[in-house]
């Protein structure tokens, strides 16, 4: 890898060439395992077991069963359209929705982003989420946009054989092939990530980790860490990175404004444990941008909305961590494309940077945030 450059699909920049910068995006994706069925897929994912209406089954929680009254099932195959806009935003449990797989929809995605002032998206999507190295190439071709590729695996449910039989050497050298040799004909990646663990982390989960750390330390790449829900599971990754040698202010923790707080609702926004977890060096990355439905709700806990979102990062800012925020929308689900009626990629430029103004940021803090920041943390070190 080019120490001092940024590895794009395309080949390796210079850092100031992405501009506005969307550090956590998942541009081509399938999550749905090659499953046919709704009985095949719920249960075997946490996003489409928290979407399945086991209630509307006739089952509490803890009750086992299928879970899946008939009525749902036959919404596995309804295409996203007006009618069932609000049903799917509420439940997210349409088989369509869990694949971003169009090329021709993605690039007038990617399109607007563009005409919105965006500069580069980081795809996200780890091996085993249908990664697309040439797809992504066209992409970025015929979008004109930066596009950068990750290596590493999601969580053990989207683990392949390869994964549960390989030791810690042989899964690090697959990643460092990713970044130093390349994919599909030499397309390289730039980002290790999104790693995928649950809570409690599964064994090969933790194996994926170590492996990804290692790799991280040869390389120099960016680290990305898709944790499990609370602090126990953000201050195992940071024992684990410890352990290993890792380096902490390489490292992005995705997802903290919806998985770190613990505090019951109306005391949900408590900035403290995302201070403490900053005070370890690492990138703060608040990235779900967009969602802002309250039957979203998962508990006693409050979903954030942008607006509590962006007072997070106000609080980390004046905390003194402003070189370590990122944020982004983590699009991974068709509903929330423009074409099907979402907040799509062209949100943080178009919307929410307006709203950053209205709260207060300024300019400097601004351009940081979308430009500095995802800049230094895809150089190459």
């Amino acid at each position: 890898m080019i120490k001092g450059k940024v590895q794009t699909v395309l080949g390796a920049v210079e850092p100031s060439e992405l501009g506005l910068t969307l550090p956590h995006e998942h541009v081509i994706v399938d999550m749905t395992l090659g499953a046919c069925s709704a009985h095949s897929l719920v249960n075997i994912t946490e996003s489409v077991r928290r979407a399945a209406a086991f209630p509307d089954a006739g089952l509490e929680p803890g009750e086992a069963g299928p879970g899946i009254a008939a009525s749902w099932a036959k919404k596995w195959n309804q295409p996203i359209c007006l009618e069932n806009r609000a049903d799917v935003e509420r439940h997210w449990f349409y088989y369509g929705n869990y694949k971003i797989n169009d090329l021709d929809d993605v690039i007038h995605e990617a399109k607007l982003f563009k005409r919105h002032g965006g500069g580069c998206l980081v795809d996200q999507t780890s091996i085993g989420l249908a990664r697309d190295p040439k797809g992504l190439q066209q992409v970025s071709r015929e979008a004109g946009l930066h596009i950068v590729m990750a290596t590493s695996w999601y969580t053990h449910e989207y683990h392949n054989e390869e994964v549960k039989t390989f030791d810690i050497g042989r899964l690090r050298d697959r990643i460092l092939r990713d970044l130093e040799v390349g994919v599909a004909n030499g397309v390289r990646a730039g980002i290790i990530g999104e790693v995928g663990l649950n809570w409690p982390m599964h064994p090969d989960e933790e194996k994926v980790l170590r492996a990804s750390i290692q790799a991280q330390k040869l390389t120099g790449a960016p680290l990305s860490v898709h944790t499990g829900f609370g602090p126990d599971a953000y201050w195992r990754v940071v024992k684990i990175i410890e352990e290993e040698g890792g380096d902490l202010s390489r490292t992005i923790m995705c997802h903290v404004e919806h998985r770190l707080p613990t505090r019951s609702a109306p005391d949900s926004f408590d900035p403290a444990p995302f201070i403490e977890l900053a005070r370890t060096g690492v990138y703060m990355e608040l990235d779900c941008f967009g969602w802002e439905g309250s039957y979203r709700q998962r508990g006693k806990v409050d979903m954030p909305n942008d607006a509590v979102r962006l007072n997070y990062l106000t609080a980390l800012a004046d905390a003194g961590f402003e070189s370590k925020l990122l944020i982004s929308h983590d699009i991974a689900l068709q509903h929330w494309q423009r074409k099907h009626g979402g907040h799509g990629w062209q949100h943080i430029p178009e919307t929410v940077t307006q709203l950053m103004r209205y709260k207060g940021f300024d300019a400097k803090l601004i351009e940081r945030i979308l430009y500095t920041n995802p800049q230094e943390m895809l150089t190459i070190k």
